[in-house]
């Protein structure tokens, strides 16, 4: 499973808590057919375990778990998903030619099933279905994988583990419904911007329709992220070669940590109107960003030019501004 394909593995962690109150010893160990590298790399949490290859390119890993929990196993540019209980020994195989499809556990029956779960992830691709696909058929095509998904737990005899899962899904599911309604949703070009209010640095709400008889161009970003840094210095150098036109720099950050957010409007001395969201809420949901830096342009009149505006450091949001100025 790519790097990037991570999502299902986060809200398969969402609900599942094991407490055990005695530390265990466990033992990964494996063998890797055509190796991307001479690493591999388990994470849970905060943790992190690496280790290298032998020449026969088999590794292993041992640690002590204080509970039960999910893990994730790297090696190159794939991961995949494991789940571990203290006292255990794993071992799996995997050739990186068909990653995903070659996972071989043995000592695991979760895990086993995490690897045909998100097998079967991969080959359903609800994500991008998102994009492409009408709501009912959507709606259809996913209840459908989560079915198949479900038939995998058989192999699993942890009624916790399964009755976790089971409600991970039902999470899933609910996610997948709130974002195809959204997108549904969304307003087209032309049409009137879906308003959110958020309170600015001295606790003063603003909206986005305080703004309208002005261009509003809109940054969804966050102190952590740092395709969003990157596009502060382009940034202020639109805020200030455009100082002087009838068009206004709204920044809204999704940040939780109300201080990071405070202390970096103030050390990067950020300019234009500066809100904060409070992690991922409205203006997320109602316009379906699922990542960030995400820059939208609206008109005077509070209407749609883009939900997807060039970036400052494009070469293409200056023409469209001046366009709509």
């Amino acid at each position: 499973m790519k790097l990037r394909n991570l999502l299902t593995v986060a809200l398969a962690t969402l609900l599942f808590a094991c407490t055990n109150t005695n530390t265990k010893h466990v033992i990964i160990s494996g063998t890797i057919t055509n190796p991307k590298g001479d690493t591999v790399k388990i994470m849970m949490k905060d943790t992190s375990y690496i280790t290298t290859l032998n020449e026969d390119a088999h590794f292993n890993i041992s640690f002590n778990l204080d509970s039960a929990t999910y893990l994730s196993f790297f090696h190159g540019e794939e991961s995949t998903a494991m789940f571990l209980k203290g006292g255990e020994s794993v071992n799996l195989t995997i050739d990186t030619e068909l990653f995903d499809e070659t996972i071989i556990y043995e000592g695991s029956s979760e895990s086993s099933y995490l690897a045909k779960k998100y097998l079967l992830s991969e080959e359903a691709n609800i994500y991008s279905q998102l994009f492409s696909t009408e709501k009912e058929e959507f709606i259809t095509n996913l209840n459908t994988h989560i079915a198949k998904v479900e038939q995998e737990l058989s192999i699993v005899n942890n009624e916790a583990f399964v009755t976790a899962e089971k409600e991970n899904n039902v999470k899933m599911i609910e996610y997948y419904i709130e974002k195809i309604e959204a997108i549904a949703n969304l307003p087209q070009i032309g049409e009137p911007a879906i308003d959110f209010t958020y309170p600015d640095k001295e606790g003063n709400e603003f909206s986005l329709s305080t703004f309208k008889g002005s261009l509003v161009y809109v940054d969804v970003w966050a102190t952590w992220c740092g395709p969003c840094k990157a596009e502060i210095p382009a940034l202020k150098t639109l805020e200030h070669d455009y100082h002087n036109n009838n068009i206004t720099f709204l920044s809204v950050s999704v940040d939780t940590d109300k201080e990071a957010w405070l202390n970096m409007v103030a050390d990067k001395q950020l300019g234009g109107v500066q809100l904060w969201a409070n992690g991922w809420t409205e203006i997320t949901k109602s316009y379906a960003i699922n990542g960030i830096p995400r820059f939208m342009l609206f008109d005077t009149d509070g209407n749609v030019i883009s939900l997807d505006a060039p970036r400052p450091s494009s070469e293409e949001i200056r023409g469209l501004i001046e366009t709509n100025l």
